[in-house]
């Protein structure tokens, strides 16, 4: 696996990247506030049948950062310049929560550029939330602004997040990756890659644009929600996967928000599934 970068309107974008240039192409879309490498797994175990990259969205992991963006279609264009940047006309492709509706947006824009979705618990609100987060306020993006950001050194972090509640349902390696490659050292130590200022700008930002435009979506569409979601409407997910005979709608028993670093091997059962097909 190697890192490599491009220019994103100014912005240094970084990227993971694995497996052989001829293959099928697999892109990776990661979730608010977490980094492409926290998906390393995803990378490698799929990296002997596909050419995979994993992109770090503006202020996340090693890719510049920035306040300049006033909605979610700054990043699903961040999507649509790196398949440009790689040539990539078509391609599968994973998303996980801010990254699943990134994808969702970027095939609304460009529908003939992706060939399967696979989307675990994408961030498609729904008319209601969406007007409560614009009168009231997004709580997530309270939590966030709340965030402790620095850190003596990354030991210091990890010893936090392995004994943190927010993270007792981890398995162990997804919190080593998350201080791997979420957390950077500095002069004075280790602070978070994702600033709390640069998250709860994400969250705060919602628009009614996309639930008209659902329908454009044509690509083979697999959504993974736990028993109850808070971002994903089933009403509005049934709109998605209803555009293909071959997507599917799939809830997973016993499961939260955050499955890919909750479980790590039925993760990659579901995606094997859904690409399988």
């Amino acid at each position: 696996m190697r890192r490599s970068f491009f220019d994103y309107s100014g912005l240094r974008l970084s990227y993971l990247e694995a497996g052989l240039d001829g293959a099928p192409k697999l892109f990776i879309a990661h979730a608010n506030g977490y980094a492409a490498g926290c998906y390393e797994f995803i990378v490698r175990h799929f990296s002997d049948r596909y050419h995979v990259c994993a992109l770090d969205f503006a202020g996340h992991g090693e890719s510049a950062s920035t306040l300049d963006f006033k909605s979610w279609n700054f990043f699903s264009d961040q999507i649509l310049a790196f398949l440009d940047h790689k040539r990539w006309q078509k391609t599968a492709a994973i998303g996980h929560s801010l990254g699943g509706g990134s994808l969702v947006r970027a095939a609304i824009k460009e529908p003939n550029r992706f060939e399967k979705l696979v989307l675990f618990d994408p961030v498609v609100l729904g008319f209601l939330a969406i007007t409560y987060v614009k009168l009231f306020g997004n709580p997530m993006a309270r939590t966030a602004l709340a965030r402790r950001e620095d850190f003596q050194s990354k030991e210091q972090a990890l010893k936090i997040f392995m004994r943190h509640p927010a993270n007792r349902s981890w398995e162990k390696d997804a919190v080593k990756a998350y201080v791997d490659y979420c957390i950077k050292e500095d002069s004075e130590g280790a602070i978070l890659c994702c600033l709390p200022e640069v998250e709860a700008q994400i969250f705060s930002q919602t628009n009614y644009g996309h639930l008209f435009k659902l329908g454009r979506i044509r690509a083979e569409t697999h959504i993974v929600l736990p028993p109850h979601s808070n971002v994903c409407p089933t009403r509005v997910a049934r709109r998605i996967v209803r555009n293909n005979e071959r997507s599917s709608l799939l809830r997973v028993p016993g499961t939260g928000h955050l499955l890919p670093f909750e479980n790590r091997q039925l993760t990659l059962q579901t995606i094997e599934s859904a690409l399988g097909r």
